[in-house]
């Protein structure tokens, strides 16, 4: 079950360092959209593909894991390494094959057969300490969000909410009844690393998650843009039936949403990173759906940035 835009594949087979920027970025209108005294960088996605696939919970076990939903990387799955993450497949991201990092969420369904599909993505990384934030390493691994327990308690890192792109209301811990408005799910990514680990054993030893505003722990000193993946699933007269699939695999059986997490394995092309990096990260600069703080940006996936298809699908 995959999402075959054509846009999405055109250089799946080019090493990252062969991939043209010219050819996957555009002119910029506006370069950025001004300073806040804080650094953001904004992509926007589509779905790429469904599978029953972990590659950094169930490294090369096809079919081990509950059904996620994946993005960016149109090539992932549970035999994918950092070579493969970087070098190989489309993406469905801002930028096409510029990011090819991997990012995957527990597939949303219906209770009736079907997945469904989010009519906007968003990626959001941001900082609020400019003059210490260092790029992405490229293969590093992260999990964050509920995956061990029965439920979580709503912070601003990881809720359920109703209304589209800034419009937040009603968080919760639970898919919400939005009575027709967007569904909402927004998961954060810890921003301090240790410097050493791309992955540990248990997918989070190696990051640690703080305010934004406060300095990174000696054990986790280097401090790395802050990742939220949102996810904006259209609006439906009841969300009657609707869980996640992880909400009854393992030996859960949570209330509906309650086991929401993400996971991203990075594969950025170099020299995209380090335009939005530098022109937005660390120049303190708010840049939104592919602008990198110059005068190019990232190939926009179409004039509204969103997903045309259908938003309801049946499971694989």
């Amino acid at each position: 079950m995959s999402n075959t835009d054509p846009r999405f594949t055109r250089y799946t087979a080019v090493p990252s360092n062969s991939l043209s920027l010219g050819q996957l970025t555009e002119p910029a209108p506006v370069k950025d959209n001004g300073t806040v005294g804080d650094g953001q960088f904004r992509a926007a996605c589509q779905y790429s593909h469904f599978a029953y696939d972990d590659p950094i919970v169930y490294p090369g076990q096809s079919g081990r894991s509950h059904l996620h939903m994946f993005f960016g990387n149109t090539e992932t799955d549970a035999f994918s390494t950092t070579e493969s993450i970087v070098n190989s497949g489309g993406g469905s991201c801002n930028g096409f094959e510029l990011n090819r990092s991997a990012y995957w969420t527990p597939a949303l369904l219906d209770g009736q057969g079907n997945a469904i599909v989010p009519d906007m993505i968003i990626l959001y990384y941001k900082t609020k300490q400019p003059g210490q934030v260092q790029r992405m390493p490229q293969g590093l691994k992260m999990v964050s969000g509920n995956t061990s327990a029965e439920s979580f308690t709503v912070s601003d890192f990881l809720y359920w909410s109703c209304g589209d792109s800034g419009h937040s209301y009603n968080k919760s811990n639970r898919i919400p009844d939005c009575k027709g408005d967007t569904v909402n799910a927004t998961i954060s990514f810890p921003q301090c690393w240790d410097g050493r680990n791309m992955d540990s054993a248990d997918h989070r030893s190696h990051m640690a998650l703080v305010s934004p505003h406060k300095p990174c722990p000696s054990t986790h000193p280097v401090r790395l843009p802050q990742i939220s993946i949102l996810l904006y699933f259209p609006g439906q007269p009841s969300s009657k039936g609707w869980h996640l699939s992880s909400d009854r695999s393992g030996g859960f059986n949570t209330g509906p949403g309650a086991t929401l997490h993400a996971d991203w394995w990075g594969g950025w092309n170099d020299q995209a990173m380090d335009l939005w990096t530098n022109g937005c990260m660390k120049a303190a600069r708010n840049c939104s759906f592919g602008q990198t703080g110059t005068d190019r940006q990232l190939a926009k996936l179409n004039n509204f940035q969103n997903y045309q298809g259908p938003n309801v699908v049946p499971l694989p």
